[in-house]
């Protein structure tokens, strides 16, 4: 029997669900070679489904938003071996942002204008040496732009408006032999049949295909999470421990981290057991990389802390701590936590349960916890249920079938709300 929301989340959903999530707008379009296959796909921000232009009036918050809700989005569409292209600015670069993506897929887009300092030069070294592809955009040929053609591995043109006789003096004046050219806005058959001939590698343009606008919800992040996490992550000293607990108190950056290991860039086969084994599998140093574009992401706008979060903490809470009491044998503590805090994904993200579970790397006994009215986890999830809905009679009647103490159960319970309310205390 498929898990069915009780009459509190019907009630909370009514009230609150617009916010719950931010919705994205991503365009892709797909890269050629010259033997007509795929190599790669250009990551572009959009403000909505339906527009084929952007407006955008913050850079870094456009491509915060594309490097990652737009890059895991794109990936159910790709695999490991297509290129991922994201223009990043010159500040983000700086920062060391795109470390936050997997270097075998991810190619770092420098602006055709910046004026390239020793320091971006030296940062994008070191990028280059830990496998991340560089390209240059809109190149044309000025004094700039040359100094940093012996780093980049791309060279990106835009033919749009240009003469032929502009084109040939652009392709005629690089020097680089092992960058690869990829021509943009290819919209004819004589325009592609030039750029051959020019030496051109790579190809993008409504000739090919037009961008594909990619649309999805991504759950918000709490406030008090958002500068916990933030301030953690720059701790030199952070240990893994430390930014696990603070992650395991925002259901949406466990979310998101879940999908973004699932994707295809990382190929990871392990089935995700807790927040923890999650963190091993990134890395811590990644993983913070990855967390700074995900949070300022979140801070470009103001969102409110829905109750529906307050009651998936408590859920992860209670059944943590009924583990650690050894009333819950047939797993470990931070499993059911990740199983607690995931149990109100479907009501905040409005899609079917068994659709979401299909993007997250979770254990089979996790995803049948949520699909499985039968399973064991299930019966568990009910149990959490009960004390919610304030049923004496089916806690007890669960407390028999899963051979569960009461008097445990009301421990953990007490525990469980007084840790909720303490976030919910700092939240207000």
């Amino acid at each position: 029997m498929p898990y069915k929301k009780t009459i509190k989340e019907e009630q909370i959903i009514s009230a609150e669900h617009d916010r719950i999530f931010d919705q994205y707008f991503v365009a892709r379009q797909p890269i050629f070679n010259n033997s007509g296959e795929i190599w790669g796909h250009d990551l572009l921000f959009h403000n909505g489904s339906d527009k084929q232009t952007a407006e955008i009036t913050n850079q870094d918050m456009a491509t915060l938003c594309v490097a990652t809700s737009g890059f895991t989005e794109s990936q159910k569409y790709c695999d490991q071996t297509k290129k991922i292209c994201i223009n990043f600015t010159e500040k983000l670069i700086l920062e060391g942002t795109p470390r936050g993506l997997p270097p075998s897929v991810t190619v770092i887009g420098i602006p055709g204008k910046v004026k390239p300092s020793g320091q971006l030069i030296e940062i994008l070294i070191k990028l280059k040496q830990e496998g991340y592809t560089i390209t240059i955009d809109d190149y044309t040929g000025d004094d700039n732009q040359r100094k940093l053609l012996e780093i980049v591995d791309i060279i990106k043109i835009d033919i749009s408006g240009k003469t032929t006789q502009k084109i040939e003096s652009i392709f005629s004046g690089i020097n680089a032999d092992k960058a690869l050219k990829l021509a943009e806005k290819v919209n004819n058959r004589a325009a592609l049949q030039q750029l051959r001939s020019l030496g051109c590698d790579l190809y993008q343009g409504y000739f090919f295909a037009k961008p594909v606008n990619l649309r999805g919800r991504t759950l918000k992040s709490i406030e008090i999470s958002k500068l916990r996490i933030l301030q953690a992550i720059e701790d030199p000293e952070l240990i893994t421990e430390t930014i696990t607990e603070i992650i395991k108190a925002d259901p949406s950056i466990t979310y998101r981290l879940l999908r973004l290991l699932n994707s295809a860039a990382f190929g990871f086969s392990a089935k995700i057991e807790s927040v923890k084994h999650a963190i091993s599998l990134i890395g811590l140093k990644r993983l913070k990389y990855w967390l700074r574009m995900v949070l300022m992401s979140d801070l470009s706008g103001k969102n409110n802390t829905p109750e529906l979060y307050t009651m998936a903490f408590n859920r992860g809470q209670f059944l943590e701590e009924l583990t650690q009491l050894g009333q819950i044998k047939s797993a470990n503590p931070e499993s059911m936590f990740l199983f607690g805090i995931l149990s109100l994904v479907e009501p905040m993200l409005e899609m079917p349960m068994r659709n979401i579970m299909d993007e997250l790397p979770l254990s089979d006994e996790i995803k049948s916890g949520y699909i499985d009215g039968n399973s064991i986890y299930a019966k568990y999830l009910q149990l959490t249920i009960a004390l919610e809905n304030a049923d004496s009679d089916e806690i007890e009647r669960l407390c028999q079938q899963l051979g569960v103490s009461e008097k445990a159960v009301a421990g953990a319970s007490n525990r469980s709300i007084a840790w909720t309310n303490t976030i919910d205390q700092h939240l207000n």
